[in-house]
């Protein structure tokens, strides 16, 4: 019989081995390995899937030989080796107090204990780990404090023992007492390995229902794979789920469409469905010719090579002048996904809980990488860093500080584009070198590059510019941005259609700009400003030198010096 058991127990063991090797990442893992190997007794780890952290421990525990128990204040200390309840001589275990009591009790016991130590090793058990679900919420925060709980997690975190408390949650809030001495770990979203897993659950699921569906899956697997990354399982089986049930197989559009949906729910990030191409950008040259010489930088040959993968470009100048619209035109180029993260819905009440927001966001982020990232009007979210410790307890900073860390040491292709219209609000660590590729000045456009802008928008209404003077509507919009020709070219079809819905003419155009008074006319002196500190050599030019286009090649005659 115990030899039936010991085989019972080493199929289980290596069953574990072979689940842990496809669940989370070697960087998880070995972070949590230093925490237990060290003893450290206490720290947190953050997640949205509460069961795939737990099926991870399961595994984990077993493997590496730990006592696992989880509590919550529903169920109280079950044990998770049986799912059995554990039953305590005395308190009330579900009591939110009591279970830190219980556990301080049982890691004292072991403190200057070698032979309980001994006993436990000889037993198989290598540590005691608590596991307190959604313990977070009875922290406290500086605006609501739980003195009673702080003081009690103060105690365990200065207790050596082999016993060590994790606490989860989706994202982690502490007052700033205990803050310091409670370290975070992010659970890693799901790995290629464990998506092939929960798509093929479900195709097991409808394989006698929907007809071919399983050779259907394999033809799609890794397009399939791919269209759900930088979800949760639950997440990803309810967008594949979503497709079988409503077309009877797999249509890619209604999945990525589920997948917008839920990545727009954090808030944070916004997945951009992107059809702009560097043909709708006018004028940006040397930034257009930037954009296309780097796409090569991401292929297997350029690896093989030896080259980086480009990180990032901030991109400095005058609103309406086509930062964002050039970086969603790399996100076609490139033929990547776009997301677009607003840095100011960063920033939450509680402490620690902007922090884990960003996080959050990176770390999906390089789920869906290869991915461009824009992060616009950057300068807005910055404007605090540099008095954060007075006005917000150092909030801004550290989600700058966690936001730089990453773009320093990022190894997944998240390409970055940041665009700030205000240089003086960006923080001096923000424009070292090593953050971005590059930082390029966009400057309004120039006659040449206002004639593009005019044939882009012309040709956008279904207009032949042959009918239009360009050159005159070029030379008139002088100091116009991008955007403001827009303006006039859709204000001008307005009035067309307002008079006998006839066809739009220059005219039109023209007696429309009368109106239209230029930001840069109105902040001058700002854009001097700006245009002075980029003249100093601390950024490169988007714009195409300002040379007329008549002026370009021979002349019909040679003027001599005679």
């Amino acid at each position: 019989m115990p030899q039936k058991d010991q085989k019972v127990e080493s199929k289980e063991l290596q069953d574990s081995r072979d689940t842990l090797k496809i669940m989370a990442n070697d960087t998880f893992k070995r972070d949590i390995t230093a925490y237990l190997r060290s003893r450290y007794p206490l720290f947190f780890i953050t997640t949205n899937e509460e069961k795939r952290l737990l099926q991870f421990l399961d595994h984990y525990s077993k493997v590496e030989g730990y006592q696992c128990y989880i509590w919550d204040c529903f169920r109280g200390l079950i044990s998770m080796r049986d799912g059995e309840v554990t039953n305590v001589t005395s308190g009330n275990i579900k009591d939110p107090n009591y279970i830190l009591e219980h556990i301080r009790d049982d890691a004292i016991s072991y403190v200057s204990n070698p032979d309980g130590i001994k006993q436990k090793r000889e037993d198989g058990v290598r540590g005691i780990i608590y596991i307190l679900l959604d313990y977070f919420r009875f922290m406290g925060t500086d605006e609501n404090v739980n003195p009673d709980v702080e003081r009690r997690l103060k105690v365990l975190t200065g207790l050596d023992s082999i016993v060590t408390t994790v606490i989860t949650g989706p994202c982690y809030k502490a007052s700033s007492v205990v803050e310091n001495l409670i370290p975070v770990l992010d659970f890693p979203y799901p790995n290629r390995e464990e998506i092939k897993q929960a798509l093929w659950q479900v195709v097991n699921g409808v394989a006698g229902k929907i007809e071919g569906i399983e050779k259907k899956t394999k033809e799609m697997e890794e397009v399939l794979i791919n269209s759900t990354s930088g979800l949760t399982l639950l997440e990803a089986q309810i967008a594949y789920s979503k497709s079988l049930v409503t077309y009877k197989g797999w249509d890619i559009k209604t999945i990525l469409e589920e997948k917008k949906q839920i990545i727009s729910k954090s808030g944070i990030l916004e997945y951009y469905d992107n059809f702009v191409t560097t043909k709708d950008v006018g004028g940006l040259k040397n930034l257009i010719r930037w954009i296309r010489d780097r796409k090569s930088c991401f292929s297997e040959e350029a690896e093989k090579y030896g080259l980086q993968k480009p990180k990032g470009l901030l991109l400095l100048g005058t609103p309406g002048c086509g930062k964002s619209l050039t970086c969603k035109a790399i996100s076609n180029t490139w033929d990547m996904p776009l997301l677009r993260m607003d840095f100011g819905k960063l920033f939450g009440s509680f402490v620690g809980q902007s922090e884990a927001r960003a996080r959050e966001a990176l770390q999906m982020a390089e789920e869906l990488a290869p991915c461009v990232l824009l992060i616009d009007e950057i300068e807005k979210g910055l404007s605090g860093a540099r008095s954060s410790g007075r006005t917000d307890g150092g909030t801004t900073s550290r989600v700058l500080s966690t936001f730089l860390t990453w773009m320093q040491e990022k190894i997944k292709p998240v390409f970055v584009v940041a665009t700030a219209n205000d240089h003086e609000s960006i923080p001096p660590e923000f424009l070292r070198a090593g953050r971005f590729d590059e930082i390029f000045f966009v400057d309004l456009p120039n006659i040449n590059e206002r004639e593009e802008i005019f044939e882009v928008h012309l040709k956008k209404k279904k207009y032949d510019i042959k009918n239009f003077d360009l050159k005159r509507l070029s030379k008139e919009s002088e100091k116009y941005s991008g955007a403001e020709i827009e303006k006039a070219v859709n204000n001008a079809m307005l009035q067309s259609f307002i008079d006998k819905k006839r066809k739009m003419k220059t005219d039109d155009i023209l007696d429309v700009m009368k109106n239209i008074k230029p930001l840069a006319v109105m902040r001058e002196e700002d854009f001097a400003s700006l245009r002075e500190w980029v003249e100093d050599g601390r950024c490169l030019k988007a714009n195409a030198p300002d040379i007329q286009k008549e002026d370009i090649g021979l002349k019909s005659q040679k003027d001599l010096d005679i």
